[in-house]
């Protein structure tokens, strides 16, 4: 299989002729019409134009790492499974830590409650092919962000983590975005500050459990919640397909 959607960041580095042989394209034109195919530029233009902010090696690496890790099973987070979920019956470690601003690329999504899955399924790739198309380096694993849970529809926001500008990384610059024609893709952030975050294993469907575990123990503590919880998929289905392997880390902003 052709590994096009991994190997963008390698023009930044290589000849574009040595990676089509690479990705296993037996000529360089095939190479550069499937890539335009892709990611709706040629690989030159790509290459030229390299990431959009400044980024230092160690950046660079980490964002090579999550391309290979979710390019080929972005599609898969959050699937939706015929079998009905196990019953849940683990006790959730909960801590409290400190968190850093970190820039984000989200798309909103309003579902009923039986289309969260599709729904992330569908916006996860969107949010990662965005990122190659732009030059915007990733920094994290992929997560949802549930701004309003109603007893119809829910918010939702699949994103991406970003890297953040070297001369304040505790800001955003909306300049990133400005240049797209790509309404739903938005620039934004998961604030800063404390969080009260635990880990769920086993399907995405028990992930309730975890929620709940969260709010019991914030108000045990005397805290509050302060924004909107989000869930980030730490374990790659595409690597694990057992449903009770996957690990989600889920936080919960607080204060008090």
């Amino acid at each position: 299989m052709k590994e096009l959607h991994v190997r963008p960041l390698l023009l930044l580095r290589r000849d574009d002729a040595i990676l089509a042989l690479d990705c296993g394209f037996q000529s360089q034109e095939v190479f550069c019409r499937a890539f335009r195919r892709c990611f709706g530029t040629t690989p030159g233009a790509y290459h030229e134009r390299g990431f959009v902010i400044d980024v230092n090696n160690a950046k660079m690496e980490e964002h090579a790492a999550f391309v290979r890790a979710i390019g080929h099973c972005v599609g898969l987070y959050h699937m939706n499974h015929e079998m009905k979920a196990e019953r849940n019956d683990m006790r959730y470690s909960i801590t409290r830590k400190d968190l850093l601003l970190q820039p984000v690329l989200v798309v909103r999504r309003s579902v009923k409650r039986s289309g969260i899955a599709a729904a992330i399924g569908e916006a996860l790739p969107h949010v990662f092919q965005y990122a190659q198309q732009h030059g915007i380096p990733l920094a994290g694993l992929p997560f949802t962000r549930y701004l309003h849970v109603g007893p119809g529809l829910l918010t939702i926001e699949p994103g991406m983590r970003i890297a953040a500008p070297e001369r304040d990384p505790n800001t955003i610059d909306p300049a990133w975005t400005k240049t797209s024609t790509d309404a739903e893709v938005v620039l934004d952030k998961l604030s800063g500050g404390q969080v009260a975050t635990t880990t769920h294993q086993g399907p995405y469907e028990n992930l309730s459990d975890a929620y709940a575990a969260l709010q019991e123990w914030i108000e045990a503590h005397g805290l509050k919640t302060a924004g909107a919880p989000w869930e980030c998929y730490v374990t790659d289905p595409g690597d694990n397909p057992d449903p009770k392997d996957w690990k989600t880390d889920v936080f919960w902003p607080v204060s008090g």
